[in-house]
């Protein structure tokens, strides 16, 4: 008994730990597409001298791809340093800048994995005579085609895959046990969605980081040995695939209720990567997209199922395909009710709009989906009442409307695979639209001194701090010492948290500042310009959400 218990336990643990690693990767914090919010120089500007750097501001944290660039006003490139740190990309020009036009070409990886990209242009000392264009940076055709091919195959293999476990052991369970044509049938087609999934998946990896970067396809050889390309969700989640169903089919036989657990989380890898992870709640959105797709994939491995007996002909008796007809009948009912209302949760937290749904191509995929989805129930219905009103099943045209849904299944699972790579609403967790914009405070710090203290975006959380100090005459003003900036806001006694600024040009001086809640902060600038002037001045900034 205790050798058994142990064993069990041990088998158990496999799929506890490949659910909690499933777990983790859903909860991990995303975000919708990043916006750029901000940039120095600002796009068009002109400027006096070269600039140390060049700064991009996003609403979230970023990644880099190969796709940021500077060019001069022909299209070269000019050496430069490139990095990112959270929200700010950073371009550093190796030597200095000349007179004329420069371009800076941007594409990188947002929260939610997909990339983003544009450009910018500003100028030293005159705009040049011609300028080339804002470089393009999309994805070849063929590079998303395969992409879209191998996530519309992942989902198709996974639904199929994981919902024929439930159908043999719980609706075809006398055909199953004693016809061993529909057993081998069942099996080998399960074994064959498995494998392409996992194919699949394990393409996607490479194909993603491709299409993130824009990569010509003659680079996914490189890709495939590339360490970054599969520590990422994409490689974690066909990871987290290829090992559960490999647990589901080798327990199949010995301990199906673990091998059922092992497919429900090889569904759940579905949703590692997708939009739903980028609206809130976290665990209302999360649960009803698993709910969804758990249940679509016992609909979509059910109708195959019952497809592979009623085309099995005389191999499988009459009275067991009926009884797998009947009983799923009532599994379909039940997954009706389900779909229903995590599709309902769904379309609140994701879309949440009719009008705009035309408008973008997110909105057209939607539409089509649920016209198909629409489609495959009237044939459902029909079919449920056929099967309620009749004793006795007609097999050749039920065979007919069964092969009717699948095809209207793997049409939707086409659809929704497409749906993955579209941009929806923006999303809560970080509102672009809403965003706020850079704060600007005029800062009189005494002796014809004045200073201009930006803070970017200028609400809660992190902000970039640039200031600029001049003299009477508009000079820059040279700080004896880094300036010092002291926030504080008194309704929570917060602060004051003192910061000090590095200079980055003469009178330009730059840093981070955290303001952690809202409400309003006093915020106290002082530049020491000489041993016994130290200049300064404070201002009030309301900080909202």
């Amino acid at each position: 008994m205790i050798a058994t218990t142990l064993r069990r336990a041990r088998l158990l643990a496999v799929p506890a730990g490949l659910l909690l690693l499933s777990l983790g990767l859903l909860a991990a914090p995303a975000y919708a597409h990043a916006s750029l919010i901000s940039t120095s120089p600002a796009d068009g500007e002109v400027l006096t001298e070269s600039p140390a750097e060049i700064a991009l501001t996003f609403s979230e944290p970023v990644r880099l791809t190969d796709g940021v660039e500077l060019l001069d006003s022909d299209g070269a490139p000019v050496a430069a340093d490139i990095s990112a740190s959270d929200e700010v990309v950073t371009i550093t020009p190796t030597d200095e800048l000349g007179d004329g036009t420069y371009i800076v070409g941007w594409r990188v990886i947002s929260a939610d994995s997909h990339p983003v990209a544009g450009g910018l242009s500003f100028s030293v000392g005159a705009p040049s005579a011609t300028t080339v264009d804002l470089p393009t940076a999309d994805a070849p055709r063929d590079v998303d085609l395969l992409r879209k091919t191998a996530e519309a195959v992942r989902y198709g293999g996974v639904l199929v895959a994981a919902g024929l476990l439930p159908f043999g052991l719980l609706v075809a369970t006398s055909a199953g046990r004693e016809s061993p044509v529909a057993r081998r049938r069942l099996q080998r087609t399960g074994a064959i969605a498995a494998v392409l999934a996992v194919l699949a998946a394990v393409a996607l990896a490479p194909l993603t980081a491709l299409w993130q970067n824009a990569t010509e396809l003659s680079g996914l050889g490189s890709a495939l040995v590339t360490a970054s390309t599969w520590q990422t969700s994409t490689g974690a989640a066909a990871l987290v695939l290829g090992l559960t169903l490999a647990l589901a089919a080798v327990t199949v036989r010995r301990a199906p209720a673990l091998a059922l657990a092992a497919a429900a989380v090889a569904v759940g890898s579905l949703a590692v990567v997708g939009h739903t992870r980028t609206f809130g709640p976290v665990w209302l959105v999360l649960t009803a997209d698993v709910l969804h797709t758990v249940t679509a994939a016992v609909w979509a491995g059910g109708l195959v199922g019952l497809v592979l007996l009623l085309t099995a002909g005389r191999a499988v008796r009459a009275m067991h395909v009926q009884q797998a007809v009947r009983r799923f009948s009532a599994v379909a009912l039940v997954s009706f009710a389900v779909l229903v209302v995590s599709g309902s949760v769904l379309w609140w937290r994701v879309p949440a709009t009719v009008s705009g749904l035309p408008d973008s191509s997110y909105g057209v995929h939607l539409i089509v989906k649920l016209a198909l989805v629409v489609a495959l129930l009237l044939v459902a219905a029909w079919n449920l009442r056929h099967l309620r009103t009749h004793r006795t099943i007609e097999l050749g045209l039920l065979r007919r409307t069964v092969v009717a849904e699948v095809v209207l299944v793997a049409v939707v699972t086409a659809v929704t695979a497409g749906l993955v790579t579209q941009v929806p609403r923006a999303s809560e967790a970080a509102p672009v639209s809403a965003a706020p914009a850079p704060a600007e405070l005029d800062l009189d710090l005494g002796d014809g001194v004045r200073g201009t203290l930006v803070l970017t975006p200028g609400g809660v959380g992190t902000n970039s701090a640039q200031l600029t100090v001049v003299d009477a005459g508009g000079a820059p003003v040279v700080a004896l010492e880094p300036p010092q900036v002291s926030v504080g806001i008194e309704e929570f006694e917060l602060g004051p948290f003192r910061h000090e600024l590095v200079e980055v040009a003469p009178g330009s001086y730059e840093g981070s500042i955290d303001l952690p809640i809202a409400g309003t902060w006093r915020i106290d600038v002082g530049v020491r310009i000489s041993t016994y002037e130290r200049p300064s001045d404070s201002a009030v900034l309301e900080v909202t959400e």
